[in-house]
């Protein structure tokens, strides 16, 4: 089967201007695409890069072409909150045959281009949209790029704040074992539930997926915890590691971010707060952007290197 990484983590956002916005977590000491892309219905989506991973902030260009979208959308867009989560793989049709195989019913794979393509282009993307009942709590699909190679090839940015590589993502659920054993069987079926002090974590990829209760996630992450209106809210937080912890804290701290420094399982870890924006919180560890790059080729066979801003 082609394997599946996480890749991309979707919140609305309710800034007044999507290149603005970018440019203040440019001023964070993030690394920002300096292209938007533009979807259906009357969307243009800015992108916040982690090594290969990226944060995606939907944003409402056109708002008479967004009243064209269905409840549900209308619903995902009513409030900043992360909800939606994209997975690539190499080959999104060996994807949908190997889930077929293993008894899961799916919709059929479809093709897309950027909204306001060339018309006749190819198209860019292909997508396997994942029920909600094989991957509760998120809004889940898988992609294949077709401009992308088949491994990924090429320069991870250290930003100015040193923050450069998704450790993995946090999700709040009552049930966080069975969450984690839900996710597992999908997509990492030879992986292991493990039990950790926060809840219970599946390595996916190159990634550490863990579920908490909100009590846990209230009291470990000092963050406040709101059930969504939507059936996709239990993604909470995006783990991320820094070359430099001190630089990351004196540049978020500096930029107007609020920040707690913590310990999880005896790892000095910060604690950055949502901006009330989009949603997003994150947690920060320190670990070597070399060790990391050795660690991730080892699970993924990428051909990663790393360059400094």
């Amino acid at each position: 089967m082609s394997a599946l990484r996480f890749d991309h983590f979707i919140s609305y956002t309710s800034a007044a201007d999507i290149d603005d916005y970018l440019k203040e977590y440019a001023a964070q000491g993030f690394s920002p695409s300096d292209r938007t892309v533009r979807h259906e219905p009357g969307l243009r989506n800015g992108f916040l890069f982690f090594g290969p991973e990226y944060l995606e902030f939907a944003w409402v260009e056109d708002a008479q072409m967004f009243d064209k979208a269905d409840a549900g959308e209308k619903l995902l867009q009513s409030v900043t909150r992360r909800f939606g989560i994209g997975l690539v793989a190499d080959d999104v049709n060996a994807v949908h045959s190997n889930w077929v195989e293993r008894g899961y019913s799916l919709p059929e794979v479809w093709s897309k281009s950027p909204r306001d393509a060339v018309p006749g282009a190819p198209s860019a993307w292909s997508f396997q949209e994942i029920p909600a009942e094989l991957l509760p709590g998120a809004s889940c699909f898988a992609l294949t790029y077709h401009a992308r190679p088949r491994k990924d090839t090429g320069s991870v940015r250290v930003p100015r704040n040193t923050i450069y590589g998704v450790a993995g993502v946090i999700f709040v659920a009552q049930n966080p074992e069975a969450r984690a054993t839900r996710w597992r069987d999908l997509l990492a079926p030879g992986e292991s539930v493990v039990q950790t002090e926060g809840g219970f974590e599946v390595v996916i990829g190159p990634h550490r997926a863990e579920w908490m209760t909100p009590a846990t996630y209230s009291s470990l992450l000092q963050l406040n915890w709101e059930p969504a209106p939507h059936s996709s809210g239990e993604l909470s937080a995006i783990s991320l590691f820094a070359n430099d912890l001190d630089v990351a804290t004196r540049m978020l701290e500096g930029s107007g971010r609020r920040v707690v420094s913590t310990t999880i399982e005896g790892t000095d870890t910060l604690i950055v707060t949502p901006d009330e924006r989009d949603g997003f919180a994150f947690t920060i560890q320190q670990h070597p952007i070399d060790t990391w790059i050795v660690q991730r080729t080892a699970r993924t066979g990428e051909n990663l290197i790393f360059s400094k801003e």
